[in-house]
């Protein structure tokens, strides 16, 4: 019983010291905005840690979810997990937003680019794991910048029985 207070203690506060951080930003950013900065770690297949501590949820994608509190993983969360870090761990990416910029966790939510050598965007993270059939379509408010290429590339993947759309 005293360990659940303490964890749920030690959990408020990381929320609100995570919340306090993210504050930097205002709640709603123009279009074409962006940040680019490094990843610094990666928490599952759809959500990581920039260099300054920030927490970033990618918009319109949801893998499925790790082992978390006694809870087993969901099918294909590890290969998300890793496909994410193997991708974006150490590496420095640029972010584009939607008309919100926070969910209720604190969390940033972003567009995510991979960026070259070159400073030049590569790859467009949430297209790479719809191609591969590693999450499914999430709907955030007013996010409906790319959805025809995200339904496009969900299509070819349940098509090609990739990933998650494997037993389908």
């Amino acid at each position: 019983m005293k360990k659940s207070k303490i964890f749920l203690l030690i959990v408020l506060l990381l929320l609100l010291f995570n919340t306090s951080k993210c504050q930097t930003l205002p709640q709603h950013l123009p279009y074409g905005y962006t940040i680019k900065s490094k990843v610094a770690r990666v928490i599952d297949g759809d959500t990581f840690v920039l260099a300054d501590s920030q927490h970033v949820r990618m918009l319109g994608v949801n893998t499925p979810e790790i082992e978390r509190l006694g809870k087993p993983a969901e099918a294909f969360a590890d290969s998300a997990f890793h496909f994410i870090r193997a991708l974006l761990l150490g590496k420095f990416v640029k972010l584009t937003f939607d008309e919100k910029t926070y969910d209720m966790f604190g969390r940033l939510l972003a567009y995510v680019w991979l960026i070259d050598l070159s400073g030049k965007d590569s790859l467009f993270i949430q297209a790479d794991l719809l191609k591969t059939g590693l999450c499914r379509i999430s709907h955030y408010p007013k996010g409906k910048r790319y959805y025809d290429l995200f339904y496009n590339l969900r299509r070819t993947a349940r098509k090609n029985h990739l990933g998650i759309w494997s037993n389908d």
